[in-house]
């Protein structure tokens, strides 16, 4: 099962199933349930043992955190608990696992394996940016139009419960209203969100469905949805969808992982600089009359479209070939 060396120590390198590629020839559904089960695994056991840790340093405790909206007073370690709750969650549910599958799955260096590399054309990181930026309207527009869609009356309140929950711990960071949490809120909310999130939904998930399907499309539509549906969050379901959809083109074309994160990365921080300086974005209803968000909508969408035909028309054939070489042999 391993060996030691003369010294008698032990490494990861000595145990097989460690060994780098050693998943290499699974198929695409053997890996994807592979990468669940580590992603649970290391989720649960880095999650506990921060969560241990943090209610030791700050004294509060889980079920005090998921009471947020009712405290009167804020407790004064609030945001220190919520950000280190953000980075256990950072290394335990996004790092660690897409590491693991960068070892396990491939021989290449981590690096090539999530393509944690340069754009096949240096415009891509302008352009990459400018698409989630000019997406804001549209967003907004597709979230109003996923907040009148009806369901049951029981599983909608099942459904506004689990949002109200995921929304008030990012709703208590961006009401402190400092210049320093202002910071600290562009490096753990914006900052870990746009590494682990495109770690592991575009550099793994997309990069594994694409060898599935040996199409680029329906790798990024499905590492999209997968991508929203993470977030548990249904009345923004629409929207954060289209945003995968964006993010997975923007790593596609571009052909590097560094592109998607850098633009979710200004999207986000964009976002929480608006909501510092205008504390009346953290409400539910929309800012602006619906016939405007609409035809902003639109201009953005088109806006959209343009630039990535742009990218489209720029990107490397060979980039797309490459991604998809050997997809036919490894199928679910």
């Amino acid at each position: 099962m391993y060996r030691s060396d003369r010294l008698g120590k032990f490494t990861i390198k000595n145990f097989r199933v460690f060994k780098k590629g050693f998943y290499q020839e699974r198929s695409s559904g053997q890996q994807l349930l592979l990468l669940l089960g580590l992603s649970l695994m290391s989720f649960f056991i880095i999650g506990l043992l921060g969560t241990m840790l943090l209610s030791a340093i700050t004294g509060i405790t889980v079920e005090q955190l998921a009471t947020i909206s009712k405290m009167k007073t804020p407790h004064p370690q609030l945001g220190f608990f919520i950000r280190g709750m953000q980075l256990a969650q950072f290394l335990g549910l996004f790092l660690v696992p897409s590491w693991l599958a960068a070892r396990l799955f491939s021989t290449q260096p981590s690096r090539e394996y999530l393509k944690l590399s340069r754009p096949v054309h240096p415009g891509f990181w302008l352009i990459g940016i400018t698409v989630l930026l000019f997406s804001l309207p549209l967003v907004q527009w597709l979230g109003e139009l996923n907040r009148v869609v009806e369901f049951p009356p029981a599983l909608a309140d099942w459904m506004k419960q689990q949002e109200n929950e995921a929304n008030d711990t990012v709703k208590a960071l961006l009401s402190l209203r400092t210049v320093k949490d202002l910071l600290l809120n562009i490096v753990f909310v914006a900052g870990l969100a746009a590494v682990g999130e495109e770690l592991l939904f575009r550099g793994v998930l997309q990069r594994m469905f694409l060898r599935q399907f040996g199409q680029v499309w329906p790798a990024i539509l499905l590492s999209a949805f997968l991508f929203s549906a993470m977030h548990m969050q249904f009345y923004g379901f629409l929207p954060r969808f289209v945003l995968g959809i964006l993010l997975g083109a923007v790593y596609s074309y571009s052909g590097s992982l560094w592109t998607a994160i850098l633009a979710h990365f200004f999207y986000d921080a964009l976002l929480i600089v608006l909501v510092y300086f205008n504390p009346v974005l953290l409400q539910d209803e929309p800012v602006v009359g619906p016939q405007a968000l609409m035809y902003s909508g639109l201009v953005s969408a088109l806006l959209v479209t343009m630039h990535l035909h742009w990218m489209m028309r720029h990107a490397s054939n060979d980039e797309h070939q490459e991604n998809a070489d050997g997809s036919a042999s490894h199928n679910l």
